[in-house]
């Protein structure tokens, strides 16, 4: 599995973000590979963690016309995209459900 930590800038207020960023969640959920990812903000700071099945998948996803569309949004700003290997058996230890992971692979 990979992780990707995605995170940038955004002054507006969550409220305001809530019907594009749920749409994006929306489309989210067609993205081969894509097991999770849990949404996060810290002020103006907003994005996720992302959990794919592989290394591959993420590439994709980083490489779509989505995060194009994301990362080209004159509203959000000083992206920062990481990247993780993640270790799965202590993940599954901790509670990430590996019957996800089965449904992508």
């Amino acid at each position: 599995m990979h992780g990707v930590l995605i995170t940038f800038q955004s002054a507006a207020p969550i409220e305001a973000l809530e019907a594009p960023f749920t749409a994006y969640a929306e489309q989210l959920r067609s993205i081969p590979g894509l097991i999770t990812k849990v949404w996060i903000r810290d002020g103006e700071t907003v994005g996720g963690f992302h959990v794919f099945a592989d290394r591959g998948a993420a590439d994709r996803y980083l490489g779509s016309e989505l995060v194009a569309g994301l990362t080209s949004n004159e509203a959000f700003s000083d992206f920062a995209i990481e990247r993780y290997e993640v270790l799965e058996q202590l993940s599954f230890v901790t509670g990430m459900p590996s019957v996800q992971l089965a449904a992508v692979t």
